[in-house]
């Protein structure tokens, strides 16, 4: 049935991004190496269907994730949908442990996710997602808030566009971390340019163990 979704007509959209280091949807995760991170999303009418494939450049897998989702409000200022997926978080043992060289851990989550367009080339994005763990390993459950503003297509000269999206974050990992997090992410493109350049940083505003400030860079292939 996913075989017949995607291929029967669903539009496909997505992007292929190369980075100096892989950072989690939440940008306080990293993997701490390069990385090759793939997402695709194949729509037919209010559903969705959204894969993410995260690798090492070694090609070894960070995090897989699997997203169903459906729109329940779509207008020319706002949508909102919801959404539940299953992802798979590959944490390298060091020392290996009985020859095994990563621990799975696998998680669930539920998404409600919206935007609303206030002025042309601006957006207001925000998602509040619940994850509990389906493996014996990992983290009970994490509560995700996050709200964004985005201002797009900022251009400063004729064929230099830039897009500029700063957030705000709370983020409760049980029994480990919890507080607020600001982060930013700019980028540049150059028209005619098919792929464009990033910067995303991101730093703990509560005083909380085992965090600090994280940045990333590369380059975006979207199709």
């Amino acid at each position: 049935m996913l075989g017949c979704f995607i291929f029967s007509g669903a539009q496909t959209k997505g992007n292929i991004q190369l980075t100096n280091d892989a950072v989690s949807p939440a940008p306080v995760f990293s993997l701490g190496a390069p990385a090759l991170l793939s997402s695709t999303t194949f729509r037919k009418g209010k559903f969705y269907f959204n894969p993410e494939f995260n690798l090492g450049l070694d090609l070894k897998p960070w995090t897989i994730i699997s997203r169903v989702g459906y729109y329940i409000v779509e207008t020319k200022k706002s949508t909102i949908n919801l959404a539940a997926n299953v992802n798979w978080y590959f944490s390298k043992n060091k020392p290996i442990v009985n020859n095994q060289e990563f621990e799975v851990q696998q998680y669930y989550a539920l998404e409600l996710n919206g935007d609303y367009r206030p002025k042309e080339n601006q957006h207001i994005y925000y998602f509040y997602w619940r994850s509990g763990k389906m493996s014996t390993n990992g983290v009970l459950f994490e509560n995700l808030v996050n709200i964004s503003y985005e201002f797009s297509k900022i251009k400063f000269r004729k064929n230099d566009v830039l897009m500029w999206k700063p957030s705000v974050f709370y983020l409760e990992d049980k029994g480990w971390l919890a507080g607020f997090f600001a982060s930013q992410t700019a980028t540049y493109k150059k028209e005619p340019w098919k792929c464009n350049v990033f910067l995303t940083t991101c730093w703990p505003i509560s005083q909380m163990p085992y965090t600090k400030f994280i940045w990333n860079t590369g380059i975006n292939f979207p199709f």
